[in-house]
């Protein structure tokens, strides 16, 4: 019996047969030996390619090599130096080398003789070919068939002499589709109603109903959330929580919306850049940024923003296109038709967006870039108050150019000198005092340091030389991004280093989390930012000269509360100098993450300014002047102007002297500039106010660059590359921005060869519990054929000439002869075909964690029926590897799509019942058999407590009739009647425990207490535990959880 197994195993997969006379097909039998046994070194990797020898393409393996020797001639094996090497019996010389592990027997070197003798055949992998229009086999008279996809299977059982399977019992038809479309089991009713209609339609009634329950969308986004890698917290050690589950909803949304296959992946790649793009198509770029992310002290932020840029890469090939192309992140591809440079081509599609390699630990700010989470009436508020804004803006202009004549009385009556208002902090550095550094401004506001910072001669008097490692904090200086501000001192560099902090009012050590604003020196350029997330919710300007070392140079940095890069300005030396903008998003507050005061030259970890000399450090609480800061500059230059004779005073000392006067001197100037100010603080009030989720957004300012990273190495650059396709796929199309929208019309054009294969056998993977491509995250030539190609292929052309019509393909495959089989094998067809492959019965196999865990809830009552929303925690997180509370009342019963994920303790009951983890892209589950299962659905709390809910509902329903409630209760369970012989032996088992309960009110009470829901009033104790504990025991019966 073995060597018959094995014989048809090898018949499926590669063909082999005794008859010599039959044609070797290469696709199918030779083509998977050279992958699997030679493109290791003679395949598409280039640096490992040995011999020049290429034997992934017609032309290498066809072609002559040194010494006019030819590797395949067809006809003729004897002239192939392939099959002598394959065939030769010195080690030097045998192919594959024996160290390689890689022998191929005997049987396979016959193939491959084979194979050449008959002309050497040589096809395109399968799936790098474009989807053709495939004829529906003809099958003649015969009624089996329901639609098109049986015509394909019978034809292919036909060629194996095998029959199909009857259709399934009707009970046990609903109950597999009621699981496979909606992911729960049907309820009494609802069986009780298909049952009684006779009608020719009754199954096809039942398919459009469960095709329109918002069921449908729960079911089908448990497959996308794993291939999406979703989760509700960041990932590695801290794992901190992250708010993502609006994603999530909008996921089911468009499931159950029937939003067609191709926008629901060009939504994801990239709404963003779709004309007009919409909250939704926003939102749906989530999915690029599922991706675990870091917070680790120690992490290099570059290190890991290209991990991420990888990741969406690698998602994006195994979600969409069913292609490794992590394989070729280092080195050319071993096996498929991708180079390196390719693989970096397509990187540099998802390397566009400006994000930070780190989140921040300090503050729960979310990494930008962002969406944020509006409605409708939100939106006109904040459009409302935005316009009010600007109007308040213009009237403060307006108002200035109107101040002449104010202007005039005020100059002809000018003061003698000059002041400067606002001022809350002046440091000299004179001297420590008590152990701390005066503030001439406010003496209740002293700054404190480390004595370690040397007081030396600074620039007026003394000043202080910094550690770098010791910070002076000055205890002031926390202003709202609404706020004008202005901060100016006295610095003399030592060095120009790749970033050194000047001062910051600010705590985390990465900019990601320096909610607050800073001045750094940046390779000796000036940078002033402000600061929610870095980088894209902030402002951000920089000098383009460079400040000069050793020297000391009077610096100064004013702020008008504007919210813009262009109210942010850099002075040096007293005169405004040239910046570019660098940021200019800044849409969130700088406040609230700690670091509330100014601290200068030291950062947690952060460059400290080791060396640098600092001196009279000063802050005002509004926006100075180019005048006044110039006047803090010489110590006079304002005064001096003020004392001139009127007729002396030149136009540009006019204009200086104009906005002295606006800002210290006019009150109707003053009273708009609050105006304004409050009509900023109530647009920041409805923005903070709202929540945010991470999408995807092209940069703003300036592109970045992408390179083929050497070795992989983030810090490794190569050659300097564009976004681009793979040349061995379909043809870029030629109108299409070569951006992520140009990818998405890439994607879902109809040349592509791979989109539409791997979206059909998604659908199919979840109603059959395999694809017809078995391995469906590698369509590549390590990859499984398909099982039925020609089926493949006519449905995803179907599905493309369709709309991507989702349901329509669902329907389809449901309403199918073979998906309606019985479940039940044949000993022929152990003996013949033991995997199902050709699918002459229908699957068996366990159902998903989420579907057991639901139907549990379901069949108890328990199951809440709310969707979307925040994810709920079940009892079980309590006892995950990082334990959590479990949530009170409806959350313990909301369906398992809902469960809250945590990366590094997921919940213990979907992991023993084989849930995917969410680290990374998963298209398939494993499908395991553990005593563990069994031990979780008898005794887990969910479990127990869904079971003695359902027993309450039994003996409140049915009293003492215990024939009647064991027949509910077994319907209930596995949607069919039980048998006499079940009915006894489950009445038996009913009986014997309720003579323990009745004995034993302890434990009886026991029982009732598991779970948080309160158990009904009214009902013998005894008996609803005994119905409890037969429920409990169908719980775990194997037609309750296996799918028939």
């Amino acid at each position: 019996m073995f060597y018959r197994r094995l014989g048809f195993v090898l018949s499926l997969v590669s063909g082999a047969t005794s008859a010599l006379g039959q044609a070797v097909d290469f696709e199918s039998q030779i083509k998977p030996l050279l992958s699997d046994r030679c493109f290791v070194c003679h395949g598409p990797d280039e640096n490992a390619r040995k011999a020049d020898l290429q034997l992934h393409t017609r032309e290498g393996a066809f072609a002559k090599l040194d010494d006019d020797l030819v590797a395949i001639t067809p006809g003729k094996p004897q002239a192939s130096e392939l099959y002598r090497r394959i065939t030769a019996t010195d080690p030097d010389d045998l192919m594959p080398p024996p160290e390689s592990k890689r022998k191929l027997s005997g049987g396979e070197k016959e193939l491959i003789r084979r194979w050449i003798e008959q002309g050497a055949e040589w096809r395109e992998h399968w799936s790098f070919v474009p989807v053709a229009a495939v004829e529906v086999p003809p099958l003649g008279q015969v009624a089996w068939p329901k639609n098109e996809i049986d015509h394909f299977t019978l034809a292919k059982l036909r060629e194996a002499n095998i029959e199909p399977s009857p259709l399934a019992r009707r009970e046990q038809r609903l109950r597999r589709l009621s699981f496979d479309l909606t992911g729960l089991p049907p309820t009494l009713a609802e069986l009780d109603d298909f049952l009684s209609d006779d009608s020719p339609s009754a199954y096809e009634k039942a398919v459009d109903r469960l095709l329109g329950n918002p069921r449908l969308g729960e079911r089908l986004a448990v497959h996308w959330l794993d291939l999406a890698r979703y989760s509700d917290t960041y990932g590695y050690q801290v794992d901190r929580n992250r708010f993502v589950w609006p994603w999530r909803d909008w996921v089911i949304r468009a499931f159950n919306d029937n939003l067609p296959y191709d926008d629901f992946l060009t939504w994801q790649l990239a709404g963003d850049l779709l004309p007009g793009a919409t909250d939704d198509q926003r939102l749906a770029t989530t999915f690029n940024r599922l991706h675990p992310q870091k917070v680790e002290g120690g992490s290099v932020p570059e290190e890991f923003r290209v991990e991420y840029v990888a990741d969406r890469n690698h998602t994006f090939g195994t979600a969409m296109l069913g292609l490794t192309l992590e394989c070729a992140r280092c080195h050319d591809h071993k096996y498929d038709p991708i180079s390196q440079k390719e693989y970096y081509q397509f990187f540099a599609f998802f390397n566009t967006i400006d994000e930070a390699g780190l989140y921040s630990y300090f503050t729960p700010s979310i990494p930008t870039p962002t969406l944020l989470m509006t409605d409708a009436a939100v939106k006109q508020k904040i459009a409302g108050e935005e316009k009010q804004a600007a109007a308040e803006a213009a009237e403060l202009a307006k108002g200035s150019a109107d101040a002449g004549e104010a202007f005039e009385k005020w100059l002809a009556e000018r003061p003698a000198k000059a002041t400067l208002p606002g001022q809350i902090g002046h440091f000299p550095f004179e001297e420590y005092k008590d152990g701390k550094l005066p503030n001439l401004a406010n003496e209740s506001k002293q700054a404190s340091s480390s004595q370690k910072n040397k007081i030396v001669p600074g620039k007026n008097g003394n000043g202080l030389r910094l550690t770098g490692d010791d910070g002076v904090n000055l205890g002031i200086g926390n202003f709202k991004r609404t706020a004008p501000f202005s901060i100016a001192l006295w610095i003399n560099t030592p060095h120009h280093k790749e970033r050194t902090v000047v001062f910051s009012r600010s705590r985390a050590w990465t900019d990601a989390g320096s909610r607050g604003y800073q001045m750094l020196l940046r390779d000796g350029h000036l940078s002033a930012s402000l600061i929610h997330f870095w980088p894209g919710n902030a402002i951000s300007v920089r000098t383009k000269a460079k400040l000069p070392k050793n020297e000391w140079h009077h610096v100064a940095i004013t702020y008008d509360g504007s919210m813009k890069a262009g109210g942010l300005e850099i002075y040096v030396d007293g005169k405004l100098v040239e910046t570019e903008i660098h940021k200019d998003n800044l849409y969130k507050n700088i406040t609230g993450g700690g670091g509330d005061t100014i601290v200068i030259g030291q950062r947690f970890r952060d460059v400290g300014f080791a060396e640098g000399l600092v001196d009279d450090f000063r802050v005002f609480d509004r926006e100075l002047t180019g005048g006044e800061v110039a006047q803090i500059h010489d110590g006079g230059s304002l005064t001096a102007m003020l004392a001139k004779p009127a007729d002396a005073i030149g136009q540009e000392e006019r204009a200086t002297l104009r906005d002295y006067f606006l800002a210290t001197a006019n009150e109707p100037h003053a009273a708009q500039l609050a105006k304004l100010r409050a009509a900023r603080e109530r647009v920041t009030k409805l923005l903070d106010g709202r929540g945010e989720i991470m999408v995807m957004e092209e940069m703003r300012l300036k592109a970045r660059s992408t390179f083929v990273l050497k070795r992989g190495v983030y810090s490794a650059p190569g050659e300097r590359v564009g976004a681009a396709t793979p040349g061995s796929l379909s043809p870029f199309p030629k109108d299409a921005p070569r951006n992520r929208l140009g990818l998405a019309q890439w994607l879902v054009d109809s040349k592509n060869p791979l989109t539409a294969r791997v979206a059909v056998n998604h659908f199919w993977q979840l109603c059959f519990g395999q694809g017809l491509v078995r391995t469906p995250e590698d369509f590549g030539t390590q990859g499984k054929r398909p099982t039925h190609p020609g089926l493949l292929d006519w449905l995803a052309k179907d599905f493309t000439g369709h709309g991507w019509n989702v349901k329509r393909l669902l329907k389809q495959i449901v309403m199918s002869a073979t998906y309606q089989q019985a479940s039940e094998t044949r000993r022929a067809l152990e003996v013949s075909d033991p995997e199902n492959l050709l699918l002459a019965r229908a699957p068996r196999y366990r159902l998903s964690a989420e579907m057991i865990r639901d139907n549990a809830l379901a069949a108890s009552g328990l199951l809440s029926r709310r969707m979307g929303g925040a994810g709920a925690k079940p009892y079980d997180l309590t006892e995950s590897f990082k334990p959590m509370g479990h949530d009170k009342g409806e959350g313990l019963y909301r369906r398992s799509v809902y469960t809250f994920w945590k990366r590094t303790g997921p919940a213990p009951v979907m992991m023993a019942l084989d849930a995917a983890k969410r680290d990374v892209c998963r298209a398939k589950r494993e499908n395991t058999a553990t005593p563990l299962q069994a031990l979780v659905l008898l005794n887990g709390p969910q479990f127990v407590e869904a079971a003695r809910t359902l027993g309450e509902r039994m003996v409140s329903e049915h009293g003492d009739n215990i024939g009647a409630m064991v027949r509910d209760t077994f319907r209930t369970l596995t949607s069919r009647e039980p048998s006499d012989r079940e009915t006894a032996l489950l009445r038996r088992l009913h009986d014997e425990q309720l003579a323990v309960f009745e004995k034993d009110a302890k434990a009886a009470a026991a029982f009732l207490s598991v779970g948080e829901s309160r158990p009904a009033k009214g009902l013998a104790k005894p008996r609803v535990a005994a119905a409890g504990v037969l429920a409990k025991a169908l719980m775990n019966f194997d037609e309750s959880i296996v799918k028939r």
